[in-house]
């Protein structure tokens, strides 16, 4: 795995997504419950942002760990959705950068091949990892760039 403190942006962010759904069947990203004052209403905005990908969602689980964080005291919701043309869509147009999926949108965006990591990336922290060692893969150009 490779590490990155250096944000993807614009164009070059919507490319990183492009690049993920052909190298990825699916992508997560995080609820925090420790940043809600009020969970039901924080949930209610959650639920109306997320309803365009509703049918692509695969699974919500309650967890105090994933790829990029450990919470001591709280847990948070971790949303599992396919990638496809839909999803890559909300992706591409809810953010214009990796580390963009922070403040009223889900945090902590991971895209997987099958239950394989192939980029996660800590949105509070300004940090990215990704399993990308092929020089002459479209990424690479991207992150030779950072």
């Amino acid at each position: 795995m490779l590490e990155y403190d250096q944000d993807i942006k614009g164009e070059d962010y919507r490319l990183l997504i492009e690049i993920a759904s052909e190298k990825c069947d699916k992508f997560a990203f995080v609820i925090r419950k420790d940043m809600m004052d009020d969970e039901k209403l924080a949930m209610k905005y959650y639920n109306e942002l997320l309803k365009d990908i509703k049918s692509s969602l695969i699974e919500v689980k309650e967890e105090s760990q994933w790829a990029v964080n450990i919470l001591l005291e709280a847990t948070a919701y971790i949303y599992y959705y396919e990638l496809n043309e839909q999803t890559k869509h909300f992706l591409q147009t809810k953010s214009n950068s990796l580390f963009g999926w922070i403040n009223g949108l889900p945090e902590d965006l991971m895209f997987y091949n099958g239950d394989k990591i192939w980029l996660a990336c800590n949105s509070h922290e300004s940090y990215f990892y990704i399993d990308e060692k092929d020089s002459q893969s479209k990424v690479f150009e991207i992150l030779k760039k950072l």
